[in-house]
């Protein structure tokens, strides 16, 4: 038997949303609530349809996210039609909520706000745990420092014109980045990775946390519309500058050093002298940082196994060219991929 015969669409829907522990708000193009969820007039304390017609701004201020002198994120998806994702706000009983801000948009008109918020406190406790035995880690305040104020950014490229859209800055995104990577790193050591010759956890782990500490970033916005290979540095720039902050400055190991200088570069670029010893932890490190800088940027979902020397990754990504499944040999070098990309889609690296 179908749903809809057993109660009318309208009540099924009404039956769906209600049934949901995530809020979800609905406003109008002036910003006036037109919906509300049980779980949000739950916590905004509304009992009935009383919410209707009332001005976000002026009677929903728990949710309201400042931006010092900028507009609000609302203001800003409602002007640009962009969706923001992931947005924090702490509200006065503590709890932490992670909100979607996303456009209503019909026939090409937009025609209000959707907002959905999920109560993350107890993963931000697990997140807030982590980030302190990482900054334990940490050699000193300058390296925290320049990590938690290097941007990020989410974006939606398009194949046709080469540029991408800004979605969202992640403000703290190299920490961020660092945090997901050293993740990574300790889910396939659980699998064994470090029993194999050559992947070594010390080395990895440093060349980790200092690998970006040369980058710079440009200050772009939600909205902004751009060449990645015009306003962002070449990546082996920073990699080189990272290398000689990690060399000089902390006086990392030699090895963890080479790793960090040509991070950057595909295998047939490395020079003639880039040891051969290293090149299981060079091809390990890469992965990594490329599936920590998916999941920063958020929207990507990855698995990983290990079978002795060869590694099998599953990316889950809006982008075709990075959605699939290889397998990669961290011996041999050799990759194989298990679904073919979409040669239409191919994204400059950055």
């Amino acid at each position: 038997m179908k749903p809809h015969a057993l109660v009318s669409p309208g009540t099924l829907l009404e039956h769906v949303l209600n049934s949901m522990d995530e809020l979800l708000i609905v406003l109008d193009p002036a910003l006036h609530v037109a919906y509300m969820n049980r779980a949000a007039r739950d916590l905004l304390n509304f009992h009935d349809d009383s919410y209707v017609g009332r001005h976000f701004f002026e009677d929903l201020r728990p949710l309201i996210v400042p931006r010092s002198n900028r507009p609000t994120v609302i203001e800003e998806v409602l002007a640009s039609g962009l969706p923001q994702r992931g947005i924090r706000r702490r509200l006065a009983n503590n709890r932490l909520l992670s909100m979607n801000v996303v456009p209503l948009v019909e026939n090409g008109r937009k025609r209000g706000v959707l907002l959905t918020g999920q109560d993350i406190t107890d993963l931000a406790r697990m997140e807030e745990e982590l980030d302190l035995a990482f900054a334990l880690t940490l050699p000193n305040s300058k390296v925290e420092h320049k990590l938690k104020t290097t941007p990020e950014y989410a974006d939606r490229y398009d194949p046709v014109t080469g540029k991408i859209t800004i979605l969202r800055v992640i403000e703290d995104g190299g920490y961020r980045h660092v945090v997901n990577a050293l993740r990574i790193f300790a889910a396939l050591r659980a699998q064994g990775v470090t029993q194999l010759i050559g992947i070594e956890k010390d080395l990895l782990v440093q060349a980790l946390i200092f690998h970006d500490l040369g980058k710079s970033q440009p200050n772009l916005r939600p909205g902004d519309v751009v060449h990645p290979r015009e306003v962002f540095e070449e990546s082996k720039l920073h990699a080189y500058r990272g290398a000689d902050i990690a060399e000089h400055m902390y006086k990392l190991p030699a090895d963890a050093v080479e790793i960090i200088r040509y991070h950057h570069h595909a295998e047939h670029e490395l020079p003639a002298h880039f040891p051969w010893r290293l090149k299981p932890m060079f091809r390990l490190f890469q992965v990594i940082d490329g599936l920590s800088a998916a999941i920063t940027r958020g929207g990507v979902e990855v698995q990983f196994s290990l079978h002795d020397c060869t590694l099998r990754v599953t990316e889950v990504n809006a982008r075709p060219q990075y959605n699939g499944t290889w397998e990669i040999d961290l011996y041999t070098g050799s990759r194989k991929r298990l679904t073919q990309p979409d040669p239409a889609s191919a994204t400059p690296a950055r």
